[in-house]
């Protein structure tokens, strides 16, 4: 099954958003941004993102690349291309330095806005997505169809989850394949240990937040503290 089209219409709908975003922002308090974000882009953005969040970073690229633009309109320090002042060629409308100095056209690193915000990028978005999705099935076995689709490993290991095995990059795009991928991967960063006993006995549960019978709010608020961790490390010019 192939994505482009669901990425073409997505990509289109969250170029119609920024536009939205770009006639009304002015008439509303910088404060207010994040919740213009979060009302008008964001819900798009996410939609079924768990089923075609999976596809290769050159496909994921372009969304990147419209919700970068978005940022960069709303929460940006320098002027873009979406802003009105960027194309003020008067010297009546700008300052006698603003006159003299050379016109930028690099665009702002958005890195630190994702951090300096919270936001997650499309990619973190995708694993906070995939991983609550897979926590739910595998804790209230809904629906039944998907939940006989994972297996746990034995017992010593009873969070671990089988990972199909699938050699086509294609099929390793799948839901299946990427959730057992992202829940193996970051489960022992959500949940919490479990105290060997006196006897050095481990029993799998027995602390608070450690198995399938936490809350899922707090596998909520733990998974974006951790997705944001990893988010913020490396170069901030990167991205």
């Amino acid at each position: 099954m192939s994505w482009e089209p669901h990425l073409d219409n997505l990509a289109s709908k969250l170029n119609s958003c920024i536009v939205t975003i770009k006639r009304i922002r002015n008439c509303i308090p910088r404060s207010e941004y994040m919740k213009l974000y979060n009302a008008l882009f964001m819900p798009h953005l996410t939609y079924c993102i768990s089923s075609w969040g999976g596809v290769p970073d050159y496909k994921l690229s372009r969304i990147f690349a419209i919700q970068k633009r978005c940022l960069r309109m709303l929460f940006g320090k320098k002027l873009n291309h979406d802003c009105e002042e960027f194309y003020l060629t008067c010297a009546r409308a700008r300052t006698y330095v603003q006159h003299r100095e050379n016109k930028s056209f690099c665009l702002e690193h958005t890195k630190p806005i994702f951090n300096k915000n919270n936001i997650l990028s499309i990619k973190s978005l995708h694993i906070y997505h995939t991983f609550m999705e897979t926590l739910k099935i595998l804790k209230f076995h809904t629906p039944i169809s998907m939940h006989n689709l994972f297996t746990f490993l034995p017992k010593n290991n009873k969070l671990l989850l089988s990972t199909p095995l699938m050699k086509l990059e294609t099929s390793q795009q799948n839901f299946t394949y990427q959730a057992a991928k992202i829940w193996n991967d970051h489960k022992d960063k959500i949940f919490n240990k479990s105290t060997p006993l006196e006897t050095g006995l481990i029993i799998p549960g027995n602390d608070e937040n450690s198995d399938l019978a936490c809350s899922i709010g707090f596998v909520k608020s733990r998974l974006k503290i951790c997705l944001l961790a990893e988010q913020s490390t490396g170069d901030p010019s990167i991205w």
